[in-house]
């Protein structure tokens, strides 16, 4: 199996990068698996009000992020954390989680996924979210990229922390 390119230098300037849409959450891409030799994607994400990020559990990666603005829930494993501008988390692989944004105003985090290809996810899963395909579509995605999508989660997420998807 040939090894991945090695990585390259480049200058992402902040209105560089692709934007995906996910109903309303915007994933900027900044660093992609092309430019990291595969090892790591950075996305900007940003989470409107009152809204959850669909809970979920990464087979092959581990996810950190950064939060840029804002105060995000975060529930990772059993453990109910909030995270205030300039915190870090970190979200090993198999540990399931979710986000969501309960304040009034949009939060914005730094996620940075390792390995990357995560990134090919989000591409192919906005037009099966946008055009409403069968709900097979979406769990059959979810299943070729190693995540375990969490809807017994939701239900209790969103009575808690008056957040919807």
């Amino acid at each position: 199996m040939p090894s991945p390119p090695a990585p390259r230098a480049k200058l992402i300037a902040p209105a560089d990068g692709r934007t995906v849409m996910l109903f309303g959450v915007r994933f900027d891409y900044k660093i992609v698996s092309a430019d990291s030799g595969g090892s790591l994607s950075a996305l900007q994400v940003q989470i409107p009000p009152r809204t959850l990020v669909k809970p979920h559990t990464h087979g092959r990666e581990d996810e950190f992020s950064l939060i840029l603005e804002g105060t995000v829930g975060v529930r990772i494993g059993d453990q109910v954390l909030q995270a205030e501008q300039g915190s870090y988390l970190v979200k090993p692989r198999g540990t399931p989680h979710a986000m969501w944004n309960a304040e009034s105003v949009p939060a914005k985090v730094v996620e940075l996924v390792q390995p990357s290809g995560l990134e090919d996810y989000f591409e192919r899963l906005a037009p099966v979210l946008s055009e409403h395909k069968p709900p097979s579509e979406y769990y059959g995605l979810a299943e070729e990229y190693g995540l375990t999508i969490r809807d017994d989660w939701i239900e209790e997420l969103e009575a808690a922390y008056g957040v919807k998807l």
